[in-house]
């Protein structure tokens, strides 16, 4: 559909990348002394001592937020590592040339583009493109050789584009597909059945075109006219025809079912341009208009001065600019009817840089509006389409994710008829892909400084647009990037931390240490994992204990027990000291002096108790070595206050008493608890109990008469068992119609169970084990019945 006349003549601008524009149209910048020649594409130049990695890049480079790109030639990993001498590696050759050549790529993609090279050179051309946003890729990612390199393989397919445009402005051509999201597919005549459709296909006259859900298809005829095919369409190219003398162009589309809207060329260049649905026909004057044929009958709207006549059951209705009708199956056209006016974008505002994602769209509703039709394009006129979502809710779209590069996109609002209105104005945003971190720089307070005054000035640099904060709190900063406030420092030492972050969401963050020294009193504040019983009373389980904590900076520390030093430290910069204190007996107190580098003495005092006793750990009952049951429970007493851990985990102390239920697996179990207290000491229990929850397996069986004409049956019986047999195995026999019981005994030299029984005179020919019980020693049983 057509854009309002002053959108068709805004011109595509280039775009200013974030961490990607081009420096200073081409012009290379001035290198000065004291910058040397390392080889042809770097310089060398020595960091001084009151210059930044920003101000070197503004010098030599020609943009200070290249500062990054100095950081990776002169492989160094963080700002952190530079001081004053530093010798930098500047890539200035590289830079100025991959530049160059971008934009070389990007006007002749251009010029080749006026030239027709989407209709007539459309493989060099996407090539052409694809290569430069590759080139634009590799340029983020600071590969400067291979950026000049796809520049210069961009810029040789545009050139080949541009030449084959030419030659062919003068040759006939059918309308080609010039552009496709989805699945688009195409059937001639002779075909028998549908066929995919690619980029730069043919169309002939009597070809149907379709699209199906969530897919489009442009169809751009020679004199440059586009038709653009919504989701779920389907069109036959009627007529075709191209007169080489008169140089004009008849066209006729009939629309089977979906919508389409067309933008014609000039009238001076374009060509006759039907519409035909069923049992309605369009004669169409106008160069921007939208068409739909449904179950229901036609809609049709016109966007220009040009007229669109729609005729159906013998009356015509001619539509003027931003006028619509509807024509009901079988009937004759509405009255004519003014669409919807056209929405007021809002976000993300217009030429808005997005980073590392696609944007939600939101636009103003319209009164009467009861949908949207939302369209995102790769260029500014919308032939190579990215999205297209007709029937819209709600007055905002998600784009979802997107390449790399420059985006269009435009509103039209639906009304209760599904006319769609007046199209919006065209805004564009472009999607920059950015993971370098801002540069942060703190001025002061300088690093480890001793300061004498509470009111503390925090100043330093960061990049123009990126969003300081110290404390959670924002801090203004200056166009050129400095920025500076002041805060209320604590006595002692002192941390701030300075986070930046760009636009892109990356971030730096920054802590500068330093310590306020107020003549006054030191205070000691010891860690809070010494093992203690209260404050400032610590237990040890051996002679020594390793007292740490926080006083005032670089402080000298004196530990005395009674007049006697015993040990001595010193805190450091932080405030943060460490001391291994000697004791002497069961319990101590001791005085800690503290001297600040003032020369300002105070003091003050902890205690230390000696325990060397583990925890006790005594159970009700030992854990059984085999057992058939799942759930085993362990009791028992310890220590009050002790901290247990069965099998790694912590369990519950209850004043001394724990009680814990484990759920053992099949075969060896190893539980292990141990108590731990205060003081530090360690005592350690472990115990195996194996769970056999299988019974016996029977292996064979043999029941025979004795030898010497006794009337006793000999039984064996042959079992296994991962626990161990049971001793005694119950059978039973049957002989002359009695059951007969007795017991076998587990002969374990032999490895079976044996025993013998006697049966009634006259039937031990015909006695026969029947029935035998087995029983392992973890308790399980099972009767196996023998035939």
């Amino acid at each position: 559909m057509g854009e309002e006349p002053a959108q068709a003549a805004r011109l595509p601008r280039r775009r200013v990348w974030a961490r990607a524009l081009l420096l200073g149209a081409l012009s290379c910048p001035v290198f000065a002394p004291p910058a040397t020649a390392q080889d042809s594409e770097f310089l060398t130049v020595k960091l001084g001592g009151d210059q930044t990695i920003r101000e070197i890049a503004q010098k030599y480079l020609g943009d200070p937020d290249l500062w990054t790109e100095i950081l990776r030639a002169s492989e160094l990993k963080s700002i952190t590592e530079l001081r004053p001498g530093t010798v930098l590696k500047l890539p200035a050759t590289a830079i100025s040339t991959a530049n160059k050549a971008l934009v070389d790529a990007s006007g002749q993609i251009q010029i080749a583009n006026q030239a027709g090279a989407q209709v007539f050179a459309q493989e060099n051309i996407g090539k052409a493109i694809s290569l430069h946003d590759e080139a634009l890729l590799r340029r983020v990612k600071s590969d400067w050789g291979g950026t000049r390199n796809l520049a210069t393989l961009s810029f040789g397919e545009a050139t080949v584009a541009l030449e084959k445009s030419q030659a062919a402005r003068d040759r006939a051509a059918e309308a080609l597909v010039t552009d496709r999201n989805g699945q688009v597919e195409g059937q001639r005549p002779q075909d028998l059945g549908w066929r995919g459709l690619t980029l730069q296909t043919t169309l002939v006259e009597e070809e149907r075109v379709r699209t199906l859900s969530d897919s489009t298809a442009q169809i751009t005829f020679r004199d440059a006219s586009r038709l653009r095919l919504n989701a779920n369409s389907n069109a036959v190219i009627q007529k075709l025809r191209y007169d080489p003398l008169k140089k004009s162009e008849v066209a006729k589309v009939s629309l089977v079912e979906g919508d389409f809207y067309a933008l014609l060329s000039s009238p001076s260049t374009r060509a006759s341009f039907n519409v035909d649905v069923p049992r309605v026909n369009a004669s169409i004057d106008s160069g921007s208009f939208w068409v739909r044929n449904d179950n229901d009958g036609a809609k049709f709207t016109n966007y220009d001065d040009g007229k669109v006549e729609v005729t159906a059951a013998g009356q015509s209705v001619t539509l003027g600019r931003n006028e619509g009708t509807v024509v009901q199956s079988g009937l004759a056209p509405r009255e004519k009817m003014a669409v919807l006016t056209a929405p007021d974008l809002s976000a993300p505002r217009d030429d808005l840089t997005v980073f590392n994602r696609g944007p939600r769209l939101v636009w103003n509703s319209v009164p009467g509006a009861v949908g949207y039709w939302v369209e995102i394009g790769g260029d500014q006129e919308f032939s190579r389409m990215v999205a297209s979502r007709f029937g819209l809710e709600q007055a905002q779209f998600e784009s979802g994710p997107l390449p790399p590069g420059e985006y269009f996109w435009r509103i039209a609002a639906l009304d209760s008829f599904g006319l769609p209105g007046a199209r919006s104005a065209i805004w564009r945003f472009s999607v920059v892909i950015d993971n370098d971190a801002p540069f942060l720089s703190i001025g002061t307070p300088e690093r480890g400084a001793i300061l004498r005054d509470a009111t503390v000035k925090v100043s330093g640099e960061s990049e123009p647009g990126a969003t300081v904060t110290l404390f959670g709190r924002s801090l203004t900063v200056a166009p050129n990037g400095r920025f500076e406030t002041t805060i209320k420092a604590a006595p002692g030492s002192n941390k701030i931390e300075i986070v930046a972050i760009d636009p892109a969401g990356n971030e730096t963050r920054s802590e500068r240490s330093f310590v306020y020294m107020p003549d006054e009193r030191s205070v000691v504040s010891f860690d809070d994992d010494i093992p203690s019983t209260g404050p400032k009373h610590f237990l040890s389980a051996v002679e020594t204990i390793s007292i740490g904590g926080t006083t005032t900076a670089n402080a000298q520390l004196q530990i005395r027990l009674g007049k006697k030093a015993v040990a001595s430290a010193a805190s450091d910069a932080t405030g943060r000291f460490r001391v291994n204190v000697p004791l002497g007996a069961a319990a101590n107190r001791f005085e800690v002096a503290v001297t600040a580098p003032s020369g300002f003495t105070s003091s003050d005092e902890f205690s230390v108790t000696v325990d060397k006793a583990s925890p006790n750990i005594v159970l009700d009952a030992p854990p059984p070595s085999l057992t058939a049951n799942q759930d085993f429970t362990l009791r028992g007493r310890t220590k009050p206050g002790a901290r247990l851990a069965l099998n790694g985990r912590e369990i519950a102390n209850r004043n001394g008493r724990f009680e814990e239920t484990i759920e053992l697996k099949t075969g060896a179990n190893v539980i292990e608890l141990s108590a731990s207290d205060a003081a530090g000491n360690v005592r350690t229990e472990k115990w195996q109990v194996r769970l056999d929850r299988d019974p016996p397996i029977l292996v064979r069986s043999r029941a025979a008469p004795a030898s010497g004409g006794r009337p006793v049956l000999i039984v064996e019986i042959e079992a296994e068992d991962a626990s161990g047999l049971a001793n005694i195995a119950p059978f039973k026999v049957s002989a002359g119609g009695q059951i007969l019981t007795g017991h076998l005994r587990y002969n374990r030299s032999a490895k079976n169970y044996q025993g013998t029984i006697v049966v009634p005179a006259g039937a031990l020919q015909t006695a026969a084990l029947s029935e035998v019980e087995l029983a392992d020693d973890a308790g399980n049983k099972k009767t196996f019945e023998i035939r």
